[in-house]
């Protein structure tokens, strides 16, 4: 759906405070992130050159496959969140989620196909990458936490967060955009959960389970 913002002039907050649950869970993502990184300054962490590389390579393998999807609308299979669940595997909640949102803006700005860039997106785009870092990095993979990681992903950000940002552009009630994404979204946790824990587990098991580690 084209990100044409269409929000006029009604209170921000107002449009936010119904859904105060979803955001008692954000607020406390975005704690963690700061936690995470109060212990990245205080123990002056640095990014390697290599480090550096594979973040580059891993936000253009996002970018494509943001662009490539199977399926119509309603039951959509989009890739994607392979490279966000190996940036946070690699690099953890903080990088993976200031690598997430550089990749969300370079998409919808160099390579932008149609709508305007909407703000919203670039916070799911920072969740997303948060909630895989902080799941993922420096954890053994399993099925268990891969399922739990891909959840919270389809709970607070994709029926969660991305429903929110929709209404606010279209002004569509929020229960009648929910209802229908509901199927969709349990068809993405199933199909999710199994190609990113195949993916990470034969990285896990391969000589490339150290970078920037």
């Amino acid at each position: 759906m084209e990100r044409n913002v269409n929000i006029g002039r009604r209170d921000f907050l107002a449009i936010l405070f119904p859904h105060s649950p979803l955001y008692i869970c954000l607020f406390y993502i975005l704690w963690q992130l700061r936690w995470e990184m109060s212990i990245m300054n205080s123990r002056t962490k640095v990014v390697s050159v290599q480090g550096i590389t594979w973040m580059a390579l891993l936000i253009a393998l996002q970018m494509v496959l943001s662009k490539l999807s199977i399926g119509s609308n309603m039951m959509q299979v989009g890739f994607s969140f392979i490279a966000v669940g190996l940036l946070g595997y690699y690099f953890g909640p903080v990088k993976a989620g200031i690598a997430n949102v550089l990749a969300d803006i370079i998409s919808h700005t160099i390579m932008a196909t149609g709508g305007s860039f909407f703000l919203g997106f670039t916070l799911t785009a920072l969740v997303s990458g948060v909630i895989y870092g902080y799941m993922l990095h420096n954890h053994k993979v399993t099925v268990l936490r891969t399922f739990i990681t891909v959840l919270l992903i389809t709970v607070i950000v994709n029926t969660g967060l991305n429903t929110l940002w929709i209404h606010m552009m279209t002004n569509v009630p929020y229960l009648t955009l929910l209802v229908p994404r509901i199927a969709k979204e349990a068809f993405s946790l199933v199909y999710q959960t199994g190609l990113l824990f195949i993916v990470l587990r034969w990285i896990d098991n391969s000589k490339f389970n150290r970078i920037d580690r």
